[in-house]
């Protein structure tokens, strides 16, 4: 029979007490007692996990809904030494697309650690690379429903503001470093729901990871979670979902000191391809951060940091050649086209102080004529991880018509915990859409802006083509990286579709070549394709991409 409340409802359940400390208390309680979770020495999870691409802005469509781009890791490992502070995280990769070189499917393994203040990664051979801001590895060995709570009770973090939220209760934690967070707790088992916090972004300015557990467990008296879905507050994108096999509970766990001796990584092992000389780290974000978001042809990691608040050095000039009447090329990829009275920039990618300082560059290229447009070739993150720099330098962005969905999201976020240029002067995109093609013209310089056609790694890319000196501008159609190359047909595609006469290719990627040599360097890259696909068929492993879509 069930026990009903005067008047028929049955009472809410409560997590007891009615301080902060008391709901953490509770919690503790849940997880296996104060006394057991203090008496701890490590937890070893061991499972899998699925990243969002790009943390779900590398998707085929710039638009919400569009399908998400997966990354596989496998050999997910995160060693928590809870009596020394540090953590080693590590994982190998494979993405679940067609990716343009074969490190992308090489399941290389990255390893990142933590020991208490300082970030160290350790590459292939077991060397180890000390450096890096610790903040974002901290909130992850604290992204843990006993690690979180076992930092109240060890004194590691206080505790304040409890609060009820969905039939939740709220309390928020402050690390001894400094860093916040919020812990959700669920009545009536009193476990952890959730963990939240904030972190900044090069592309959304700063977005707030949510990690909801789920399927508790015990392992050696202390509940653990099986599952783990982390979603942004951008999209409501659900950026990892980690699948747990098992955890270990005080077991053997190696040293993860800094200074420690590691061992090689054993062979990643790619399925095709040349043979993988052994497993690397990740490179750019993943070294940073441990959200991936991956940069074709150029390791797979995040943009740049941002430009630091308060005084800075004066940053070094950014590399410039001159590639023909009024048109100029910086070293990463950036292009510039002088118009009579105006300069015009071709994709402004990396850091926000590289952005900052390519405009001031073109500034001054030419006396009188200021940088006033950058068309932007796609939305995919490491493309468009300069646009809120370069909003805040007051550039009206030109790029293909649903581009400016995304953009103008990205725009709009504001960041006063992690402030950018834009945050600090804030205003609104201005946008100049492209549906098939735009011409731009004036009586020094014409460019033509075109839609890039049969493309299955970015449907809403645009590249630009000078007629008067025959250059193809260009970023991911041929460039993307030489090896794979998955699309390679839209490359000519295009040309041939727009009857374009090609003298040069001035690439985003690669370094400026002529039409022969990009033709000499695409039509192996197809054949590989299709030599890999061949591969795998017959191993029986229908890869994503497989039978090879190229001719």
């Amino acid at each position: 029979m069930a026990l009903r409340a005067q008047g028929g409802q049955a009472p809410a359940a409560q997590v007891p007490g009615t301080t902060a400390r008391q709901a953490v208390d509770a919690a503790a309680a849940a997880l296996g007692g104060a006394a057991r979770l203090q008496g701890l020495r490590n937890i070893t999870l061991i499972g899998y996990a699925q990243y969002a691409y790009q943390n779900g802005g590398g998707n085929i469509s710039p638009l919400p809904g569009a399908p998400l781009k997966l990354i596989a890791a496998n050999d997910y490992r995160r060693i928590f030494d809870l009596e020394n502070t540090r953590m080693l995280h590590q994982e190998r990769r494979n993405d679940l697309f067609p990716f343009a070189n074969y490190g992308g499917h090489s399941f290389a393994l990255a390893r990142q650690g933590l020991d208490g203040a300082q970030v160290y990664n350790v590459n292939a051979q077991g060397a180890v690379n000390v450096g890096g801001d610790p903040r974002d590895r901290r909130m992850w060995f604290h992204t843990n429903p006993v690690t979180a709570v076992r930092a109240v009770l060890t004194g590691a973090a206080t505790v304040a503001n409890r609060r009820q939220q969905d039939g939740l209760t709220l309390v928020d934690l402050t690390l001894k470093e400094g860093d916040k967070m919020t812990l959700a707790i669920r009545p009536p088992s009193n476990l952890p729901q959730w963990v939240s916090w904030i972190g900044p972004s090069q592309n959304l300015g700063e977005m707030t990871y949510t990690t909801n557990f789920y399927g508790y467990e015990t392992f050696s008296g202390v509940e653990l979670p099986m599952g783990h879905t982390t979603t942004l507050d951008w999209r409501n994108i659900e950026f990892k979902k980690l699948y747990v096999d098992t955890y270990v509970v005080d077991g053997q766990i190696p040293n993860l000191a800094a200074n420690a001796t590691f061992p090689p990584a054993p062979l990643g092992g790619t399925l095709a391809g040349p043979p993988q000389v052994g497993a690397g780290t990740v490179t750019a974000q993943p070294i940073q951060s441990l959200v991936p978001q991956v940069t074709p042809g150029q390791g797979r990691g995040a943009a740049g940091a941002g430009r630091a608040g308060g005084a800075a050095t004066q940053p070094p000039e950014v590399g410039v050649i001159n590639v023909a009447r009024g048109v100029w090329r910086f070293a990463g990829g950036t292009i510039a086209i002088e118009f009579a009275d105006h300069i015009v920039l071709y994709e402004l990618n990396g850091s926000n102080q590289r952005v900052h300082q390519v405009v001031e560059q073109a500034h001054r290229l030419v006396p009188g004529k200021r940088a006033t447009h950058a068309i932007w070739s796609h939305h995919h993150f490491d493309h468009s991880s300069g646009l809120r720099q370069a909003v805040a330098e007051g550039l009206t962005i030109v790029s293909r018509r649903d581009n400016g969905v995304i953009f103008s999201e990205m725009a709009s976020r504001r960041a006063p915990n992690f402030p950018d240029d834009l945050e600090r002067n804030f205003q609104p995109l201005k946008f100049t859409p492209v549906d098939d093609h735009l011409q731009l013209k004036d009586a020094t310089m014409t460019v033509d802006i075109y839609h890039v056609i049969a493309n299955n790694h970015l449907a809403d890319g645009v590249f630009a083509y000078i007629p008067e000196h025959r250059i193809y501008i260009e970023a991911d159609v041929l460039t993307a990286a030489e090896e794979l190359q998955w699309w390679g047909d839209s490359f000519l595609d295009n040309i041939n579709y727009r009857k374009l006469d090609v003298e040069k290719i001035v690439p985003v990627h690669m370094d400026i070549m002529t039409f022969e040599q990009g033709i000499r360097m695409l039509r192996p890259g197809i054949e590989r394709v299709k030599q890999y696909c061949q591969e795998m068929v017959q191993k029986g492993n229908w890869f994503p991409g497989c039978p090879a879509a190229v001719r």
